[in-house]
């Protein structure tokens, strides 16, 4: 059935092929192949996400969470001088998110850009929870270092958009695989 939908040039939304005007936008459709576009308007396309799935968000969400459980949760309890709020902390989640945006991207099929973001922003929530939980004193936390609910948010929107940059970078090594295969 997927095949048989026709996108819409304006807004990208999935129409039922015999849709004269776009159910979303209202613009004027036709269907079109890859055949139909120029070169140029191919190229511009390469990099747009054309439709979105809710199980490369889940598995994004589920990746992120592990890993930061292993970084926020295990690493302070190996290394006692491991401090996650901190800025050793912060490197690491950086590198989290941005890994495992690259994780999806490489391993999901078609264009998943958005997906990883979405699962990130998903995992946010329960990663500053229990940032906000750790108290002065235990494991892994300075005494009186205590951030501020909005640094917390501007950190887990980071996150979140350093893991669009990490699913672009992987969707660019599938792609790149991807034609060195067809060659």
């Amino acid at each position: 059935m997927a095949s048989q939908e026709t996108i819409c040039p304006m807004c990208g939304s999935k129409n039922a092929p015999n849709m004269a005007r776009c159910a979303s936008c209202g613009a004027k459709i036709e269907a079109l192949g890859p055949a139909d576009y120029t070169e140029e308007e191919e190229l511009a396309r390469r990099h747009q996400q054309e439709g979105f799935e809710w199980k490369w968000a889940f598995v994004s969400f589920f990746i992120y969470i592990i890993l930061q459980a292993v970084i926020l949760g295990a690493l302070p309890r190996v290394l006692p001088a491991f401090d996650p709020q901190g800025l050793p902390g912060l490197g690491i989640s950086v590198i989290v998110w941005f890994v495992g945006g690259i994780i999806v991207g490489l391993v999901s099929p078609g264009k998943t850009f958005v997906e990883p973001a979405v699962g990130a922003l998903f995992a946010v929530v329960p990663t500053i929870a229990f940032l906000m939980l750790i108290t002065p004193g235990s494991p892994g936390d300075p005494e009186g270092f205590d951030p501020s609910i909005t640094a917390y948010l501007i950190g887990g929107l980071l996150g979140v958009m350093i893991s669009l940059f990490g699913a672009f970078i992987g969707e660019k090594i599938q792609m790149g695989a991807r034609g060195h295969a067809k060659t």
